[in-house]
């Protein structure tokens, strides 16, 4: 149960018997309704809090004026409450206002309860929702760090990464495929998907100077995970070994070992305009099988190539500005 018990948990908890105890204070009636709305504005990160705040505040100015309206003129009736409710739901749908929707109609059952429409009690529920949302968002200007998660999820993508590619590097010399192959590749996505989750998470707490660039982080790796995938099913292709897959195997091995470490980037495109200029000059295929094999390794190598301009592209996005 404990590992439940989460800051946001305790935040709620918190917040709702203060808001409460703050509303009976100061003698505001349905003082209880102040600590519900504290629960429901109590959000994952600190623009989400913000945002649905906002977004209920504009819904219940408007929700109160139209039901003031519809109950001073037809009665404090259940029908008049349906009829509002009609008038209500299609304006918080137009208006992508719906967050504010079920508070709005919370706060307009106490005007059906106290048949009134007074300011000084239109005041009151105004000063619920202000309170608890007041509440929330005060609550929510602590959120814990995640730089240290985001830190260990990127090693742990370049780790499964590096994995990878030297098992590539290893499969070309032996016409095979590593038996881990397909639990690598599948908790390399759970960990990039689990990185963005983190990354967009941070991103929407800063509220100020706040930056892509975690983001656009694991969006790369993202990108070079479908590289990885396209590499993965040459090997499909790959029966026989030449001297081009030793030196293709060789390059690979130096990527894989390189994941993560930025500097070596330059060296490694000089490499590989250099294996290029390599292979045209060799002997052409002499057989339909060598041709195919050779065509193989021709994408694969442009694959890695493609693993590298992603990276090369981040980096520049990031070093311009």
């Amino acid at each position: 149960m404990l590992k439940y018990l989460d800051h946001r948990v305790i935040k709620t908890a918190f917040g709702t018997c203060l808001a409460i105890a703050i509303a009976n204070y100061f003698g505001i009636k349905y003082g209880a309704t102040a600590g519900v709305v504290t629960i429901i504005s109590i959000q994952g990160t600190k623009k989400e809090s913000l945002k649905i705040a906002l977004e209920r505040l504009i819904a219940s100015l408007i929700g109160l004026c139209i039901s003031a309206i519809l109950f001073y003129s037809f009665g404090y009736t259940p029908v008049v409450l349906g009829l509002f409710i009609l008038i209500f739901m299609p304006i918080c749908i137009k208006f992508n206002l719906f967050q504010g929707f079920l508070v709005t109609v919370v706060l307009t059952t106490h005007i059906l309860s106290e048949k009134s429409v007074s300011l000084k009690f239109l005041g009151n529920e105004l000063g619920i929702l202000i309170l608890g949302g007041t509440i929330a968002i005060l609550l929510n200007l602590y959120m814990p760090k995640l730089e240290n998660k985001i830190k260990k999820t990127q090693d742990k993508i370049d780790s499964l990464m590096s994995e990878i590619i030297k098992d590539m590097s290893a499969d070309l010399l032996c016409n095979c495929v590593s038996i881990n192959e397909e639990k690598l590749f599948v908790e390399l996505k759970k960990v990039i998907e689990s990185g963005k989750i983190l990354a967009l998470t941070n991103f929407n707490n800063a509220l100020l100077n706040s930056s892509t660039y975690e983001i656009d982080l694991f969006n790369m790796k993202r990108n070079q995970y479908g590289v990885l995938k396209r590499m993965r099913y040459h090997f499909r292709s790959f029966y026989i070994t030449y001297d081009q897959s030793l030196m293709i195997s060789n390059f690979t091995k130096k990527i894989g070992e390189s994941v993560g470490k930025t500097r070596l980037l330059s060296e490694l495109k000089a490499e590989l305009i250099t294996l290029k200029y390599t292979f045209r000059r060799m002997d052409l295929p002499k057989t339909r099988e060598e041709f195919e094999n050779r065509a193989t390794l021709a994408q694969f190598l442009n694959d890695l190539e493609d693993f590298l301009d992603i990276k090369t592209e981040f980096i520049k996005k990031y070093s311009d500005k």
